[in-house]
C-alpha cells in the first residue's frame, strides 16, 4: 500500500470515528426540543466532531488534487469542484460537499450565529453522507480494496 492509500484510509478513519461519536451523542436527543436545551458540553462537541468530520473530507480532497496534480483550487468549495470535475465525486456529492464545506465556515467563523436546528437536521438526517464521500472517494482512488 503506497503512502497516498495510507493517508487517505487514515482521514477515512477520522471521519468514521467522529461520525461515530456524533451517532452515538445523537440518541440522547430524539427530538429538537431536547437538543436545543442540551447541556453546552454536549453542544461543543457535537459542534466540533462535525467541524473535524467536514475538516478530513476537506482535507481528502487536497491530498487527492496533490497527488494527482490537478489544478489548484481557489477556494474550499473550489475543492469540491475539481473532485467534482475530475470524477471523484457525482453531482449529488458536490452539493452535498458543498454545503459542508458552508456548515464547516459557520463553525469556524460565525460561531456565535450557529443555527442549532441545522445543526440537529445534519444529526439526525445527513451523517449518512460522510460515509456515501468515502464510498465514492474509495472507489476512484485507492488501490486495494477490501
Amino acid at each position: 500500500m503506497g503512502e497516498f492509500d495510507i493517508i487517505l484510509k487514515s482521514l477515512f478513519a477520522v471521519i468514521t470515528e467522529r461520525v461515530n461519536y456524533l451517532k452515538e451523542m445523537s440518541k440522547e436527543f430524539p427530538n429538537f426540543s431536547l437538543f436545543r436545551k442540551a447541556d453546552h458540553k454536549y453542544i461543543s462537541a457535537i459542534e466540533r466532531d462535525l467541524q473535524v468530520a467536514i475538516e478530513a473530507c476537506i482535507d481528502i480532497g487536497k491530498v487527492i488534487i496533490s497527488e494527482k496534480k490537478l489544478r489548484p483550487p481557489e477556494s474550499m468549495k473550489d475543492i469540491c469542484t475539481i473532485l467534482f470535475e475530475n470524477g471523484f465525486i457525482d453531482k449529488r456529492m458536490l452539493s452535498i460537499l458543498d454545503r459542508m464545506v458552508g456548515t464547516r465556515n459557520i463553525l469556524v467563523h460565525r460561531y456565535e450565529n450557529i443555527d442549532l436546528e441545522i445543526i440537529f437536521g445534519i444529526l439526525k438526517r445527513h451523517l449518512q453522507d460522510f460515509q456515501k464521500f468515502i464510498k465514492q472517494i474509495s472507489k476512484k482512488t485507492l488501490k486495494t480494496q477490501k
